[in-house]
């Protein structure tokens, strides 16, 4: 029997936070899309993939697609339509087990149709969408699956290099700088090498803490600062930490490996971005990182996983921020930008330097609310962490994040103020 997982006005949800959910929960699930004019389109999805797509407006299909760009006959594909109904599968799948075509045009093709998909639904301005589970069988099992979040990144670049804007300057401003986004045409942030060193102990089931400890004793500087930490309120300052053996063995080499994350990347250098912007950033993602971990421990949940993805999801602003320095681009639009797409580059980032992927998932989906009942308290940890910062305080906090995770706001003001206290303590070693 289906079962009616979301239903929203296109006023309220955009489809982009409908289709990150089902990628970010994985489901396999119907999206029906409701257009004015009583157009409609629908999406299948496999595993959080979209394995096929139909749509009723005329012109606006696969089958017509094959035919008006040649790669079938207008006989051929009508014969594919009728044996794959036939069959119980997808036409999709049908023309690759017939080798009517090769899965890599299919999946080229099958894209382009997509993208006239989300293009038509991007211009229109009312509808609404209902997620139903679970999907049919006949788009099952197919070799066809395309990745929600690249469809999704490609769609929005042609629709903003197809909309003109009144301001020339701005809008050729905005679609260099997004397809620089969208190409990847940037530098990374670099892992700091003693981080590259810890990672790579860390990989090593034989590491001893004895290793780690030689690592860091080469820099006495975090050696100072990992000892203020571990006498912080945050790890609870039950007895002085005053060596850095004794730091590792009472927190164990991950948390310790965690703390370091912190330090080193709250003074790293990136691009020309000035460095009191860019630390600005750095001590806010610190403080969240914090406060996640603390509210983690709180949950009796991964303090670790909590503190990464804190402390590295707003990472993406700072490409962002480098890039905008080589255009004329006005702030309230570089604000939407880092708004839209710091979270997409702050899990390529988190990817590139080999963190997993549950940490990329947070960071990726840290402003996507829990929808359908759905609910990772990780996830949700992360969001009350971010607004926490954000608002300086427990009281910017949507209580129903609260709710979610039976949190009292003085849970969320004592994990504050131990984050604080840590915070300080790194800043004035």
């Amino acid at each position: 029997m289906d079962q009616m997982l979301f239903q929203a006005s296109l006023e309220f949800m955009s489809i982009h936070d409908v289709l990150q959910w089902i990628e970010m929960n994985r489901l396999s699930c119907v999206v029906n899309i409701t257009l004015k004019v009583e157009r409609e389109m629908v999406l299948y999805l496999e595993q959080g993939k979209i394995v096929f797509a139909t749509s009723r407006r005329r012109g606006l299909s696969l089958s017509e697609l094959l035919i008006r760009t040649g790669a079938l006959k207008e006989p051929m594909v009508v014969h594919a339509l009728a044996e794959s109904r036939a069959a119980g599968v997808s036409l999709t799948r049908y023309l690759i087990e017939q080798g009517l075509l090769s899965s890599t045009t299919l999946a080229n093709l099958f894209r382009q149709f997509l993208l006239e998909l989300f293009l038509e639904l991007f211009a229109s301005k009312s509808g609404s969408v209902a997620v139903v589970a679970p999907a049919p069988a006949a788009v099952l099992g197919g070799s066809l699956k395309l990745d929600v979040g690249r469809v999704l990144l490609d769609a929005v670049r042609l629709f903003d290099e197809r909309t003109r804007d009144t301001d020339k300057q701005r809008h050729e401003a905005r679609t260099l700088l997004n397809k620089r986004l969208s190409d990847e045409d940037f530098q990374l942030p670099v892992l700091p090498s003693i981080l590259m060193q810890l990672i790579s102990l860390m990989e090593d089931d034989a590491t001893t803490f004895q290793d780690m400890a030689r690592v860091i004793m080469t820099d006495q500087v975090l050696i100072s600062r990992i000892l203020k930490i571990a006498n912080s309120p945050v790890y609870g300052g039950s007895g002085q930490v005053d060596s850095i053996h004794f730091a590792i063995v009472r927190l164990g080499m991950r948390e310790i490996m965690t703390i370091v994350t912190g330090i080193k990347l709250n003074s790293m250098q990136y691009g020309n971005l000035p460095q009191e912007r860019l630390q600005a950033l750095l001590d806010d993602a610190l403080k969240t990182a914090f406060v996640a971990s603390g509210l983690a421990r709180q949950c009796r949940l991964d303090p670790d996983e909590a503190f990464l993805g804190g402390l590295l999801l707003d990472l993406g602003k700072t490409v962002i921020l480098t890039l905008a320095q080589d255009y004329s681009i006005e702030q309230e639009l570089l604000d939407e930008l880092m708004h839209v797409r710091h979270a997409e580059l702050g899990a390529l980032i988190a990817g590139k330097w080999n963190y997993p992927e549950a940490i990329q998932h947070l960071i990726r989906y840290h402003h996507t609310r829990n929808l359908g009942g759905m609910v990772n308290p990780t996830h949700t940890v992360i969001q009350i962490a971010d607004q926490t910062v954000q608002s300086g305080g427990e009281h910017g906090v949507d209580n129903d994040l609260l709710h979610v995770l039976k949190l009292a706001p003085d849970a969320v003001r004592d994990a504050y103020e131990a984050a604080l206290d840590a915070f300080s303590r790194i800043k004035s070693s």
